[in-house]
């Protein structure tokens, strides 16, 4: 066959509703038969296999080389490209030492961040097993076993109970066939579907892929496969979403281009003074190149990516694994959370929450109430009478040891909880029985009693299962059913409905015939079930709102059920639904004004809506998370802010798309890690405003050293070590602190609030920085004044007097960092609480710096390398008293803060 006949046929199976079954044969070229298996290669080379790539694998190379092209080591590699070009015009001073350190930054954050990508990379190709291995194929007219991705346009598949189908196409038979769409749909409740046999195809006799059978047997001609299905086109969908910067990818970038244009400007401004008081050009450069370095933060990079790692793992034994460390910070700026609802919000489970007996609703949490009534013995006897759920040996674990219709299950959930599934079938033999038919709405069975009667059992629709009623169970005895009765009864059953609740009308009675037709009924009771609320939402709900954070249910579930949950979990007080085809219909004026109403809930929507809605929210400035578990979540997962999948039951697409996947696929997780994103936000503007403090000493020595006749009070050498030993584990212990204990009290910080803002600049460079500085000359001063050297006196850098002050200058700018470190542990709050609060980060780093130190004052091994000698004991009276007040001078600004001295915020 001619590859045009493929692209026609293709062109006319795309869309088989409204042909009929001759038709599609015919379109499709194949019969009941199947396929000939000479027909195979041909058609796979025109179709393809039948797969989709929900996950593109990525190199292990490009992952690592993509760690160096960020702008921060882009930034760290210019200045070590300095620093380098520095130490070839002036050999000797140290800049090769800065160079070489700086690569040895990039190069071991690279690898931290690296490491947890492919760890993330590896569980994501751990999770694809999507598409079934093996399915029974029909050719030549006869079956046998091939694999799935085998499969073609026209194969005829066969299918049965727990099969996860592995293409789109329409059903030649149907026996009972009951199937789950919910990872494509959304709806909760599975579908009854039925052959085409006569007139033309619809929606009922249509499966796709994806989809689960929960019952019944069936045989599908193949229509479509791999990308062009359902799940195919929707997994297509998301990969043409794009995806925005991340709030703390925008910080940074900002932070970094700030900080780049500061330490270029400030080194040009010396680098012109150097001309102007008659510096050689070469001398003017390597002064300005050593501005340049000294303004870069050496040590942020790590210590963000390690806070961020850190809290990564720190998720992930809370169950949520962060596949990109920077949404931990993205998810605590969340201003607004769309939630799908199906295995989301709920269990995805039906689960009995009302009963009607005797004209009266039961409490169904006094187990007294149900015993005491009389109609509570048949009701319990007809819904596990009336039943096909399979029992297994689990029966008695909580119920979860049935198999079968989600309808069923959970009526044999409920008896078994209340009075036991088994003891009640025991007591009756089976004579006949008349499954769940979708045109009569109702479901019959007849068993013996334990008395010898036959007993007829019936559930179904309340309306057709009222109307055969002519007797009622009331009142401890069982009476005409009169209209009165009848309206009331009608009237529940409607009440229930419009609730969201899947409602059934239980009725028996005695017969002569185990095949006789259900009429003159005994009425017994209603029962209305509901796919129920996880426990722990509306923990995680009240949260959120107590956190700022708003919650928008976005469902394919109808209009009832959705308004249902949404006020059961006290999301909305009064829901407004709006369905999909009103979203479809509206401009994104007017659907910016519909997400104005904080009551507003959105049901029977597609992934192309959800996707709609999500923009229009970002359009508006929000911050969005998307929770979701189906294919039809993918696109608006991905477009959101942060993508949150649920990793047990989520489908792979929707893991794919995602930036966070919650492995025990528990809504309250998001709680958790909001208030791990927060704090971690919180945390790195601690230790940005810590590290930057420093720089300020860093630099006001060689700009006094070209502008007066004083020796260089620090070398390149000291400057590294207060970058890259000292002050690296203090700003870790910073990036580990717990959440301030009102975090979650807090609404979410605003879009356009920066992690370093004009006033982080302020108080580490214009109040902080420089009091460390003045501290700092003080004290080298000081010990140059006792050594005996006057105003403009040569200083040799090999003496022990230049040693010991630039030893003192190094050594008051750490005891410095130390009170910076304990007063940067709280944001506005006095930190005099936390002076004796045990973070073990920051107490191993103040040891480490205090011996370090030491070690190199006081061992003579260092002394040559760290420009360094012993300090006289007299000298470290002032050196102890600098952290004291710097943390006195950090709780004045606080206090001032407090009273609304604004612009000394941090």
């Amino acid at each position: 066959m001619s590859p045009r006949h493929y692209r026609q046929t293709a062109a006319a199976a795309a869309s088989p509703l409204g042909q009929t079954r001759e038709q599609l044969f015919q379109a499709l070229n194949t019969g009941e038969h199947g396929l000939s298996q000479t027909d195979i290669p041909a058609r796979q080379r025109q179709y393809g296999l039948n797969q989709i790539s929900f996950h593109r694998a990525h190199s292990p190379w490009r992952m690592l080389l993509q760690e160096f092209i960020a702008l921060f080591p882009l930034l760290l590699l210019g200045a070590a490209g300095l620093s380098l070009l520095a130490d070839h015009l002036s050999p000797g001073e140290g800049y090769n030492l800065i160079g070489s350190a700086l690569l040895g930054v990039v190069v071991l954050n690279a690898a931290v961040s690296f490491l947890q990508n492919y760890k993330v990379e590896k569980l994501m190709l751990s999770f694809l097993d999507y598409i079934p291995k093996e399915v029974a194929l029909l050719r030549d007219g006869k079956q046998h076993l091939a694999d799935a991705k085998e499969v073609v346009p026209g194969d005829i598949l066969s299918l049965q109970e727990g099969d996860k189908i592995p293409v789109d196409g329409v059903l030649l038979q149907a026996n009972q066939l009951l199937v789950d769409e919910s990872i494509l749909s959304g709806e909760s409740e599975p579908l009854n579907k039925t052959a085409l046999e006569q007139g033309s195809a619809e929606a009922v006799h249509l499966v796709s892929s994806g989809a689960t059978v929960l019952k019944g047997s069936a045989r599908v001609l193949t229509t479509q496969t791999g990308r062009a299905t359902k799940i195919g086109s929707i997994s297509e969908l998301s990969r043409g979403v794009s995806q925005d910067l991340t709030p703390m990818q925008r910080e940074l970038r900002y932070f970094v281009r700030r900080i780049t244009w500061l330490a270029l400007g400030i080194g040009l401004l010396f680098f012109i003074i150097g001309f102007v008081i008659g510096n050689p050009f070469w001398t003017n450069l390597i002064f300005a190149i050593g501005i340049i370095v000294a303004n870069v933060p050496e040590g942020l990079l790590p210590t963000v990516t390690l806070a961020l790692t850190q809290s990564s793992v720190r998720m992930s034994r809370r169950n949520a694994l962060v596949k990109h460390i920077l949404s931990v910070e993205t998810l605590g700026s969340t201003t607004v959370i769309c939630t799908d609802k199906t295995g989301t919000l709920t269990r995805n489970k039906l689960h009995v929450e009302r009963l009607y007996l005797d004209f009266s609703e039961i409490d169904l949490h006094d187990p007294t109430a149900l015993n005491s009534l009389p109609a509570a013995r048949p009701a319990s006897e007809i819904m596990a009478l009336c039943n096909d759920v399979i029992a297994t040996d689990g029966t008695t674990q909580g119920g979860n040891g049935f198999h079968g219709d989600p309808t069923e299950v959970a009526l044999a959930d409920f008896v078994e909880a209340h009075g036991g599934y088994a003891a009640i079938r025991d007591r009756f033999e089976q004579l006949h029985s008349r499954p769940f038919d979708a045109d009569l709405k109702y479901m019959s069975a007849t068993y013996r009693s334990p008395a010898g009667t036959l007993y007829l059992t019936v559930k179904g629709a309340p309306d057709v299962v009222i109307e055969r009623c002519s007797r009622v169970h009331g009142e401890a005895s069982v009476r005409a059913l009169q209209r009165d009765g009848r309206e009331r009864i009608e009237q529940q059953a409607n009440h229930y409905a419009s609730q969201g609740l899947r409602v059934l009308a239980l009725a028996c009675s005695e017969v002569e015939m185990p095949e006789a037709e259900p009429q003159d009924l005994v009425f017994i009771g209603l029962v209305a079930m509901v796919d129920p609320p996880r426990p722990e939402v509306p923990a995680a709900v009240a949260a959120c709102h107590s956190a700022g954070i708003r919650i928008v249910v976005m469902s394919g579930d109808k209009a009832e059920t959705v308004a249902y949950v949404a006020r059961k979990l006290d999301i909305v007080q009064h829901p407004r639904v709006i369905e999909g085809e009103q979203v479809a219909a509206m401009s994104r004026a007017e659907l910016a004004e519909v997400l104005e109403d904080d009551q507003v809930v959105f049901a029977r929507i597609a992934p192309e809506q959800k996707l709609t809605i999500v923009e229009c929210f970002k359009e508006q400035g929000e911050v969005v998370a998307v929770t979701g578990d189906g294919v039809n979540d993918a696109p608006a997962l991905k477009r959101a802010d942060i993508g949150i999948a649920m990793g047990q039951r989520g489908t792979d697409v929707a893991k794919e798309a995602s930036d966070i996947i919650l492995l025990d696929d528990n809504f309250a997780t998001i709680v958790k890690a909001v208030e791990e994103g927060r704090g971690v936000y919180d945390n790195i503007k601690k230790f940005i405003t810590y590290i930057l403090t420093s720089n300020i000493p860093e630099i006001l020595p060689f700009i006094a050293y070209v502008l007066l006749p004083i020796p260089l009070p620090i070398t390149v050498v000291q400057i590294l070590a207060i970058d890259l030993i000292t002050d690296i584990l203090p700003a870790i212990g910073l990036g580990n602190e717990p959440p301030e204990s009102d975090i979650m009290r807090r609404p979410p910080r605003q879009r356009d609030e920066r992690l370093v803002s004009y006033h982080t600049f302020i108080r580490s460079y214009g109040l902080v920085g420089p009091v460390e500085a003045l501290l700092s000359f003080l004290v080298f001063f000081w010990v140059l004044d006792a050594g005996g050297w006057q105003w403009a006196q040569p200083l040799a850098g090999n003496t022990l007097l230049y040693g010991q002050a630039t030893g003192a200058f190094l050594t008051t700018i750490i005891f410095c960092q130390i009170g910076n470190v304990m007063a940067c542990r709280s944001n506005r709050q006095s930190a005099i609480a936390y002076l004796l609060r045990f973070n073990p980060w920051i107490w191993s780093g103040l040891v480490v710096e205090v011996l370090f130190i030491l070690m190199i004052l006081y061992v003579p091994l260092f002394h040559g390398f760290f420009s360094t000698a012993a300090l006289p004991p007299w000298i470290w009276g002032g050196i102890l008293l600098a952290p004291w007040i710097i943390f006195a001078i950090e709780e004045l600004r606080k206090w001032l803060v407090r009273r609304g001295v604004s612009w000394l915020a941090a």
